[in-house]
């Protein structure tokens, strides 16, 4: 049986660093990032979805979205965070699988990610690649779509202030992915890079074309 792959990008944070400008309208390269986030996995995603914050969010991004495989969604949880965004998603997700990343990340790597979903198959509620540090990288993970939702909704109901790692606690089977592995795949990495900051925007808009793919 062939698996579905979906991908679920956030749109909905609140950009501090960036003056509170919207993130995923800010220009690299002539485009916003939202737009390359959406380009760099449209030929490995069944389906893509993006999660807005609200209606006049959404608006917006319509407007710049020329994907017509991309269905929005609308946050409906508020002060959680990320969650927000995963819950609409995968309540709204066609696939058993969902591989969540932000839209602040636009070298996101078509194989790195094939990868993530062939692991998750085999078995997991969750592939969430690991530093060396420990450091997770849960907003650049695949996870199963019904585990994940119902952790989510578990986390949220037994407390107020609740994060990713909060709704991680609750699935039984994760694997925590050495990066190592992604490193034979990607090895500058930069599918893990995010744009948080205008000095890290205008770096990258110097040095994309430089970036191994």
């Amino acid at each position: 049986m062939v698996m579905q792959k979906t991908v679920l990008i956030l749109a909905g944070g609140q950009s501090i660093r960036f003056q509170h400008r919207d993130k995923c309208f800010i220009i690299l390269n002539n485009k916003p990032l939202l737009l390359h986030a959406i380009d760099s996995v449209s030929n490995v995603a069944d389906e893509l979805i993006v999660a807005a914050r609200d209606e006049m969010q959404g608006k917006r991004i319509r407007d710049v979205i020329r994907n017509k495989k991309v269905r929005l969604v609308f946050d409906t949880l508020k002060g959680v965070g990320p969650l927000a965004g995963i819950l609409a998603g995968l309540k709204e997700a066609s696939g058993s699988y969902a591989l969540v990343i932000g839209c602040d990340m636009p070298f996101v790597n078509v194989r790195v990610v094939e990868f993530l979903f062939e692991l998750v198959s085999m078995g997991y509620d969750a592939v969430v690649p690991r530093w060396e540090n420990g450091m997770l990288e849960p907003l650049h993970a695949v996870y199963r779509r019904e585990p994940m939702r119902v952790a989510i909704t578990r986390a949220t109901k037994k407390q107020d202030r609740v994060n990713v790692f909060d709704a991680l606690s609750y699935l039984k089977k994760v694997e925590f992915l050495s990066i190592k592995r992604l490193k034979v795949i990607n090895p500058n990495l930069n599918t893990f890079t995010n744009i948080n900051t205008p000095e890290q925007l205008g770096r990258y808009g110097k040095e994309q074309s430089a970036n191994e793919c």
